[in-house]
């Protein structure tokens, strides 16, 4: 009897969403952080736990939750965004060349993301739908290359 090993896959810390967040929305911090913290822990948990190894899933796992979980004032949505992409992108994948950038890609992962947080969808759907834009990423960036060092490894 043989068994698939489970792939090994780089997920981002609290601490580097706050800063994707920082560097693209606002200076502001979470104001509820418990649940960024929960938001984080999801993919690794339907991981372990539901066995989940499509990482386009895992991505839009927690761009669900960043979405949903609403720990910032303002700006979860493109937080969800960033933070997908970033995790793709450690993960050797990009949903978008250029972050926040005013293209016809990132209006439909905008729209994706409403879709999500008005319960149209759900994150199955956004991780179908990442799946079918993603590229792989062209080259390893310094920004890639840091938040891979400093992400848990899983």
């Amino acid at each position: 009897m043989s068994s698939a090993a489970a792939r090994t896959f780089r997920f981002l810390t609290s601490t580097q969403i706050i800063a994707l967040h920082q560097s693209v929305i606002s200076k502001a911090t979470p104001t509820q952080p418990a649940m960024l913290e929960s938001a984080v822990a999801s993919p690794m948990n339907i991981k372990y736990y539901e066995k989940e190894e499509n990482i386009f899933q895992l991505a839009a796992n927690l761009a669900e939750k960043i979405m949903k979980n609403h720990a910032y004032q303002d700006g979860n949505k493109r937080t969800a965004l960033v933070a997908a992409d970033m995790f793709l992108k450690i993960n050797g994948y990009q949903l978008q060349k250029t972050p926040m950038a005013p293209d016809a890609v990132n209006h439909d992962i905008t729209n994706a993301h409403i879709a999500v947080t008005t319960s149209k969808w759900n994150a199955k759907q956004l991780g179908q739908y990442y799946e079918s834009i993603a590229t792989a990423v062209d080259s390893l960036t310094p920004d890639i290359i840091h938040y891979r060092n400093v992400a848990t490894q899983y």
